[in-house]
């Protein structure tokens, strides 16, 4: 299968102006440019929005989607781990890690308002508030996320069930799932193997499922109610941040907190109540 970089030069001698401008926009970032939608990307490139689609049918592509989705491929097929980190520190200049670093993380964070809108993270949120229990699942060093988000949503009073470990020990704790109940997944570089079987028993139950992830999770199959996406770091080949995905959920329980405010309160008041017997 030919590259997006194979096709763009193959067309080469085809690409007017606009196109021209939309593929510098694609490729100066492409980390960032593989969550942006045709119209985020017309307005970068300072073009009419079906301009993306001719672009992309001119490359050989249905349209745009099927064209992001090639650059989405291509960005997780180069996470190599040792790979990322060599080009990490080759880029730092006199030994500034730290301050390189800070960068790269105001970087990250940038690219996230522009992959996920408050109104994504609402809608995650009364889907936390509203579910009868929360199944937690995070492999790998998204298990440090979930245990976080696991203990502040104990705090507000909600019901959390952490699915690890093999797949086994997953199925043990999701055979009593039923609707009303949720799935707040997250994965990143790619899908875990549990990933698809946790899915289908979710939907297959009744039960809702939400995603949050990187460059990877717009391909992870079978769908899910909602997706929370968003690149981290600013090249799909550097070293990948924890800091995004962290942010996202901090995002979302200070938005749990924000809208549903009395019972949130209510539930701490009540934990500091039980602290104070408990010591």
């Amino acid at each position: 299968m030919m590259t997006l970089l194979d096709r763009i030069k193959s067309h080469s001698t085809r690409l007017t102006g606009a196109d021209q401008r939309l593929v510098s926009a694609l490729l100066e970032n492409a980390a960032e440019a593989a969550f942006l939608s045709s119209a985020r990307l017309a307005e970068r490139a300072s073009v009419h929005e079906a301009a993306t689609t001719r672009l992309a049918q001119k490359l050989g592509f249905k349209g745009y989607p099927e064209l992001r989705s090639q650059l989405q491929r291509e960005l997780v097929e180069s996470q190599d781990a040792a790979e990322r980190m060599r080009r990490s520190v080759a880029k730092v200049e006199h030994g500034d890690f730290l301050l390189d670093l800070i960068d790269s993380e105001i970087a990250a964070l940038e690219h996230l308002r522009l992959a996920v809108s408050q109104d994504s993270i609402n809608r995650a949120a009364d889907m936390i508030v509203d579910a009868k229990r929360i199944f937690l699942f995070g492999q790998g060093h998204a298990q440090s996320i979930t245990q976080f988000l696991r203990r502040r949503l104990d705090r507000f009073g909600m019901t959390t069930i952490v699915l690890e470990g093999r797949g086994r020990d997953i199925a043990e704790r999701v055979v009593g799932m039923q609707q009303g109940d949720l799935v707040l997944a997250l994965a990143f570089r790619k899908q875990p193997a549990s990933y698809a079987p946790l899915v289908e028993h979710c939907h297959a139950q009744g039960a809702k499922a939400v995603l949050v992830t990187d460059l990877a999770g717009t391909m992870m199959q079978p769908a899910v109610d909602l997706v929370l996406a968003a690149p981290r770091g600013r090249s799909g080949s550097e070293f990948q941040t924890p800091t995004v995905p962290f942010a996202i959920v901090n995002a979302i329980l200070l938005t749990i907190a924000g809208r549903h405010q009395n019972r949130v309160m209510g539930a701490l008041e009540r934990l500091s109540g039980l602290f104070d017997e408990f010591d």
